[in-house]
């Protein structure tokens, strides 16, 4: 808390000392008994307490979002006692704006009352966010004492981004031995009908086909196709990124890769992470609502680090980036250790996708518009698409993804082969 005079008191003090030095300078005792009693009541107006005793409480409606949504923040002040005057403010974090009401109140109350204010912040880019610094200020009743007080009440609002439906979605080559959503050529436990044969000991009544068997005059039964699920593994780019937050290259690969992973694990697929950046960090493959938290939480804190350290996929657990799992790189396609790592993953024969975030049309936004502009543009789209090309010829899946446009178009419209075995370097 800090306590100072206010410009009312600093002027009166000016006026009382500029009276005081004319009465002894000129000898007129008028002009001291004049400025006497304004000292006598600043001197007593000082020594007398004006800091006034109240009580303040903070509360946010929730403690996460998805990117966009709105949080109600509730600040309360109880007097315990008179308080004449009070400012109560709370800053605005960063990646915020203010959706509807005020974060700013002024208020007087008398022992016992409570006042109270409201207003909602939308969040406009993901992260970690914290809110409950409120500062107060006020001053005294006669307005010579003004103090600040600072209030640190932390909530932190865990902001997620934005979630696309996707329902067109690459299947994987290879499937796992748990049960999901993807047919497998084998014979077994499942739904989706398969092959008739004829009964034999050890068979289950459930399983004839008395439609075949009245027809046939013996028991046959019905073979169904097993149920299996995908590991898939999401490496996102974090080497580079173009544009202004919150929609840069990387802001949107996120988004992308938040949506896959939420598409994959409504499929009751294993879905990794990994973060190909200068800070390289993995989440091992996993299913359920407890494994989307955990991407999520990882997700949020995905960020540009420079570093001289190269990146190695060596590094990364064989458990995240299991040999059958399908892969899916996204990245802007800006740096070419990315690449490198890429043409390495498919050079060992796994299952990859590259979704390519296109930075030109990012850039293009952020321009003007003007003939320049939009010949360098084209320019650099020429040169991305014989890169492209480029990376195609060596065997990779790749698709190229406006952000101005859904994702799940791009999507389908990727057409599969099987991987090669070795990738050309």
């Amino acid at each position: 808390m800090t306590a100072r005079p206010t410009p009312l008191c600093l002027s009166l003090l000016t006026v009382a000392a500029w009276a005081l030095s004319l009465a002894v300078l000129s000898a007129r005792a008028e002009l001291f008994v004049a400025a006497l009693p304004l000292v006598l009541v600043l001197a007593a107006l000082a020594l007398r307490p004006s800091i006034p005793d109240y009580a303040l409480t903070h509360e946010v409606s929730t403690d996460w979002v998805f990117e966009g949504d709105t949080v109600t923040v509730t600040v309360a002040v109880a007097g315990r006692s008179a308080v004449p005057l009070m400012e109560v403010i709370e800053p605005l974090p960063y990646g915020s704006e203010l959706a509807s009401g005020r974060n700013r109140a002024v208020m007087a109350l008398r022992p016992g009352q409570t006042a109270s204010f409201r207003y909602e912040v939308r969040w406009t880019g993901r992260g970690m966010h914290d809110l409950g610094a409120v500062v107060v200020r006020g001053r005294d009743r006669w307005g010579i004492r003004a103090w600040e007080r600072r209030h640190v009440d932390r909530t932190s609002v865990r902001v997620y981004p934005r979630i696309a439906p996707l329902r067109s979605l690459p299947r994987p080559f290879h499937t796992q031995a748990s049960v999901g959503d993807y047919t497998s050529p084998a014979l077994g436990e499942g739904i989706e009908p398969g092959n008739i044969r004829q009964f034999t000991p050890g068979d289950r009544i459930r399983q004839v086909n008395w439609r075949a068997s009245l027809r046939l005059g013996s028991l046959y039964v019905t073979q169904r196709h097993r149920e299996r699920n995908a590991d898939v593994v999401l490496m996102l780019d974090t080497l580079t990124e173009v544009g202004v937050a919150p929609e840069t290259t990387l802001d949107l690969g996120v988004r992308a890769a938040a949506s896959l992973a939420t598409a994959y694990l409504a499929r009751k697929d294993r879905v990794g992470l990994i973060l190909y950046g200068g800070l390289m960090d993995w989440v091992r493959p996993g299913s359920g609502r407890t494994q989307y938290e955990r991407l999520a939480g990882t997700l949020l804190r995905a960020d540009v680090v420079f570093t001289y350290v190269a990146k190695d996929l060596a590094v990364v657990p064989p458990r995240v980036l299991s040999p059958h799992a399908l892969v899916i790189a996204v990245t802007p396609l800006l740096d070419q250790r990315f690449t490198t790592a890429a043409l390495d993953l498919a050079a060992r024969g796994f299952d990859l996708i590259v979704l390519v975030v296109s930075p030109v049309d990012v850039t293009r936004g952020m321009l003007a518009g003007s003939e320049t502009d939009d010949l360098a543009c084209r320019l650099w789209a020429l040169e991305r698409r014989a890169r492209l090309d480029g990376l195609r010829r060596h065997g990779l899946a790749v698709l190229e993804w406006n952000p101005a446009e859904p994702l799940e178009p791009a999507l389908a419209g990727l057409e599969r082969r099987r991987p090669r075995l070795a990738a050309a370097r």
